[in-house]
C-alpha cells in the first residue's frame, strides 16, 4: 500500500478501484469493512459515503429516531474529529469537523475564540450558512438559528442521510445514493420533503434556478424552479468530484479514476443550464471544495502530493490561471475566504483548522493551524480524567467530572501527527501503542494532565493494536506478535517476553489472571503466567473481540452474532452457545458482570448475559458512528466512534443491583481452591436461610447445608456460593479442582 508521507493514510484507491477492495472472498465482514474504511481515509465524507453505499456498506448509523433508545442512555459526547468543511459569515467561522460544529470568532486574528459546539447525531458533512440560518447535515439534517453565534438555538431536524446538500433561503436540496430531494424548512419545526428525481452524487451547488450535481458519470444539471417538480435538463463530463456554481458560470473539478495523480479544473458556461459548455480549463489544478469571491477561486486541495491550497485567476473565464499556492500541514477537504479578515479557511483533515494570510494572493502564507483532531481508537479512563488514543494525532485528555460535556484539558504532541491506536493509564502515567518519536509503546506523564509530556518508549515487534496494563507489565497485541513490557520504572519501560500470533490487525486484547485473549483474524490465548516467556496454549476460529468472564469468552466476530466460548480448559476452547444481537457488524464486546456491552455499527447493544444459554438483548442506544472499543467505569460506559468522537452512556432500566451482603460480612474477593470437599460455615442457620452452589452461568447445581459437602462429582472450574437470609446475600467464589 502506497502512503502519502504525512498521517500514514493510503492514497492508491480512489473511487473506480475502490470497489476492489471488498471484493474478496471468504473475508470476514468485519475485515472488509475495516479494509475499505482504511482504504478510503483519504477522501472527504461525501465521496467516501457514496463508495461506501455503493459497496454495500453504510456511512452513517442505520435510520432511526434520535431519541430511540432502551436501557442505555447517551448523556454526553465530545465530538471531536477530523476537519471536513468550514463556512462563516463576518468574522463567525463555523467549523465542521468528527460530529461536531465549532463556532470560531476570528475578529482578532492573532487570538481566536471558540464560542460554542453544536453536538449533531452524526459525523458532520457539511454545514450551509444562509442568513441566521446553519443547516447541518449528518445523517439528519437540522437547522439552527445563529443570530446570536455562541448561543445557537436549534429550531428542528428531518431525518435525511444527506452527505451533500445546499441550501437557497429556506430549501434544503440533498443528495443521497440514487436520490435528489428538496426539503422546504420554512416551518423549521415541521420541515416537509416537497421534491425528488433519481439523481445523485458527490457535490452539490444550487444557483439561479438550478442545481449542479457532481457524479462519477458526469455533471448533471436539474431544473429546481418548480421545487415540487425537479428534473434533469443536461449532462456533461465525467468523474466530477466538486462543483460551484455562481451567475452564468460553474467551476468543476474532474478526477480520473483510473489514475490518482489526474486532475482538472474547468469554468462551465451556464446562460444556458440545457446546453453547458466549457469555456476554459487548467490542467493538474482543482480540489475537493471550492470558494469563489470577485474574480477569484479559492481551492481547498486534493489527496495526491502537489494538489495543495490554490488561488485562481478567473477574471477571463476563458483562461483560469493559478497565482499563488500555499502548502498545508492536512488534506485540503473544505475551504472560505472572509475578505476583510485577508484570510482564507481550510478544512484540512487531521490538521484542523488551518489559516492562510491571502493579503497578497500571488503569496499565500501558512498564518495557523488550530483544533487538530484524530480519530478516537480507544479510551482509558481514570477518575475524572479520559484519556483518548486520537490516531493520526498522538493523546487527548479530557476532564469528564461533568460527564454530560466532556472539556478537552490537554493534548500530547497534537502538531507531530503521532499516530496512536491504543491507551491504558494508571496513577500518573498513560501507556500509548504506536508513538514513533520514543518507541512503539510510549510512556506519557500526565501528572499534569494539561501538559502531558513524553517519559519514555520501547521498541516492540511492531505497533500494539490493543493494550492492557496489570500490575507491572502492559501486555501488547500487534500483528502476529503478542508482546510483555515491564512498566515497573514507567520512564524506562522494558520489553521482556514475546511470542508469535496470528495477524492482529483490528486487535483486542483481555487478561484475566494468567491468560491473556489476543482477538484478530485468529483468536489466541496466551498465557501469561511467566511474563518472560509468554506460550499461545490454544485458538479460537475468530474473533476481532474477546471479552472474557470467569470460564466464559465471548467473542464479537464481526458479523451479527456474538459467540460464547467456554475455556474451562483454555488448551481447547470449546464453542457452547451462540446469540444474534440484532446489528449488521459487531466490533467489541466488554464483559461487566453479568451483563454484556457489545459496539457495532449502530450504537450500542446490552445482552444479559447470567445465564449464557438463554442471553437476551436488554437495551441498546445509537451513537453517531460504529461504536468501537468500548470501556466501562462504573457508572459509565465509554465508547471510542472514531472520526466521531467518545460518547458517554449511562444504563437504565438493565442496571443489575450488587447483591447486599450480610451485616458485618464482606464477600471475599479472592476464589478458595476446592478439592472434594466444601465446606460451609454453620451461622446457626435458621427457617428461611439456604445456601447454594451455582455455576458460572448463574444456574444452581446443587443446595448445600453447613459442613462438608462432597463436590467430587462436579466437572472442574469456576462456581459461587450464595448464601441468603432475607433480602440480603453473600456470594463466594470457588474453584474446584480434580
Amino acid at each position: 500500500m502506497v502512503y502519502d508521507g504525512r498521517v500514514n493514510r493510503p492514497v492508491a484507491v480512489l473511487l473506480g478501484t475502490v470497489l476492489a477492495v471488498v471484493a474478496l472472498a471468504g473475508v470476514p465482514e468485519f475485515k472488509r469493512y475495516q479494509t475499505m474504511q482504511e482504504s478510503l481515509r483519504c477522501l472527504p465524507p461525501n465521496i467516501r459515503s457514496y463508495c461506501m453505499e455503493k459497496a454495500g456498506f453504510g456511512m452513517w448509523p442505520a435510520a432511526r429516531s434520535q431519541s430511540e433508545s432502551s436501557g442505555l442512555s447517551l448523556v454526553g459526547k465530545w465530538g471531536a474529529g477530523p476537519s471536513y468543511r468550514v463556512t462563516g459569515r463576518d468574522s463567525i467561522v463555523y467549523l465542521s469537523r468528527g460530529s461536531e460544529v465549532v463556532v470560531i470568532n476570528y475578529a482578532d486574528t492573532a487570538h481566536p475564540r471558540v464560542l460554542n459546539y453544536i453536538e449533531a447525531p452524526g459525523l458532520v458533512a457539511k454545514s450551509i450558512l444562509v442568513g441566521n440560518r446553519l443547516y447541518v447535515s449528518s445523517g439528519y439534517i437540522e437547522t439552527f438559528d445563529v443570530s446570536n453565534p455562541a448561543n445557537p438555538v436549534k429550531l428542528g431536524s428531518v431525518l435525511v442521510r444527506a452527505p451533500a446538500i445546499d441550501a437557497v433561503d429556506t430549501l434544503v436540496y440533498t443528495l443521497y445514493r440514487d436520490s435528489f430531494r428538496i426539503f422546504n424548512f420554512s416551518d423549521p419545526a415541521h420541515p416537509q420533503l416537497i421534491g425528488a428525481c433519481r439523481d445523485s452524487g458527490y457535490d452539490l451547488s444550487v444557483c439561479n434556478g438550478y442545481a449542479y450535481l457532481g457524479d462519477r458519470w458526469g455533471l448533471y444539471v436539474l431544473d429546481v424552479a418548480i421545487p415540487t417538480s425537479p428534473h434533469r435538463i443536461a449532462a456533461w463530463g465525467s468523474d466530477i468530484i466538486s462543483v460551484k456554481a455562481r451567475g452564468n458560470i460553474c467551476c468543476a473539478t474532474l478526477a480520473n479514476s483510473n489514475d490518482p495523480a489526474y486532475l482538472k479544473f474547468y469554468i462551465l458556461d451556464t446562460r444556458n443550464p440545457a446546453s453547458i459548455a466549457p469555456l476554459g480549463s487548467l490542467d493538474s489544478c482543482g480540489g475537493y471544495d471550492m470558494y469563489l469571491e470577485d474574480s477569484l477561486a479559492f481551492i481547498s486541495g486534493y489527496y495526491t502530493g502537489g494538489h495543495e491550497f490554490e488561488i485562481l485567476d478567473i477574471a477571463d473565464s476563458t483562461q483560469p490561471s493559478p497565482i499563488g499556492t500555499c502548502l498545508t500541514p492536512g488534506d485540503g477537504f473544505g475551504v472560505w475566504t472572509l475578505k476583510p479578515l485577508r484570510r482564507s479557511f481550510v478544512a484540512d483533515y487531521y490538521a484542523g483548522l488551518t489559516v492562510i494570510d491571502v493579503s497578497v494572493p500571488t503569496s499565500p502564507v501558512l498564518d495557523t493551524t488550530i483544533l487538530t483532531a484524530g480519530a478516537s481508537v480507544d479510551v482509558a479512563v481514570q477518575g475524572n480524567l479520559a484519556c483518548v488514543a486520537n490516531d493520526g494525532y498522538g493523546m487527548v485528555l479530557l476532564d469528564i467530572s461533568v460527564p454530560s460535556r466532556p472539556v478537552q484539558i490537554g493534548v500530547l504532541d497534537s502538531t507531530t501527527q503521532i499516530v496512536t491506536r491504543a491507551v491504558a493509564v494508571r496513577d500518573s502515567f498513560a501507556y500509548l501503542g504506536f508513538g514513533p518519536s520514543l518507541g512503539d509503546l510510549h510512556t506519557v506523564d500526565i501528572s499534569d494532565p494539561a501538559h502531558p509530556l513524553s517519559a519514555g518508549g520501547v521498541n516492540l515487534f511492531n505497533e500494539p493494536d490493543a493494550i492492557v496494563l496489570r500490575d507491572s507489565f502492559v501486555y501488547c497485541a500487534e500483528v502476529r506478535r503478542f508482546e510483555v513490557v515491564n512498566v515497573a520504572r514507567p520512564r524506562q519501560p522494558v520489553l521482556v517476553g514475546s511470542c508469535v500470533t496470528g495477524d492482529a490487525t483490528f486487535a483486542s486484547l483481555c487478561v484475566q489472571e494468567t491468560l491473556a485473549y489476543v482477538g484478530n483474524y485468529v483468536g489466541d490465548i496466551v498465557n501469561v503466567r511467566s511474563p518472560a516467556n509468554p506460550q499461545v496454549v490454544g485458538q479460537f476460529g475468530l474473533g476481532c473481540s474477546i471479552s472474557v468472564r470467569d470460564t466464559f469468552a465471548f467473542l464479537a466476530t464481526g458479523d451479527p452474532t456474538l459467540l460464547v466460548y467456554s475455556v474451562a480448559d483454555p488448551t481447547q476452547p470449546r464453542l457452547i452457545d451462540s446469540v444474534d444481537v440484532g446489528a449488521n457488524t459487531l466490533y467489541w464486546v466488554e464483559a461487566v458482570g453479568s451483563l454484556l456491552y457489545v459496539g457495532n455499527d449502530d450504537g450500542v447493544r446490552v445482552v444479559d448475559a447470567r445465564d449464557v444459554h438463554n442471553m437476551r438483548v436488554r437495551g441498546y442506544a445509537t451513537a453517531p458512528d460504529a461504536a468501537g472499543r468500548l470501556r466501562y467505569a462504573s457508572p459509565y460506559l465509554y465508547a471510542a466512534c472514531g472520526e466521531t468522537g467518545v460518547c458517554v452512556y449511562e444504563s437504565t432500566q438493565v442496571a443489575v443491583a450488587e447483591p447486599k451482603q450480610f451485616a458485618g460480612e464482606q464477600a471475599r474477593k479472592g476464589a478458595s481452591v476446592v478439592r472434594g470437599v466444601l465446606m460451609i460455615g454453620d451461622r446457626g442457620q435458621k427457617t428461611g436461610e439456604r445456601a447454594e452452589l451455582l455455576d458460572a452461568s448463574g444456574r444452581k447445581v446443587m443446595n448445600l447445608r453447613a459442613g462438608a459437602n462432597d463436590v467430587r462429582a462436579l466437572a472442574p472450574g469456576v462456581y459461587f456460593v450464595r448464601e441468603a437470609q432475607a433480602q440480603a446475600q453473600a456470594v463466594t467464589k470457588v474453584v474446584l479442582t480434580e
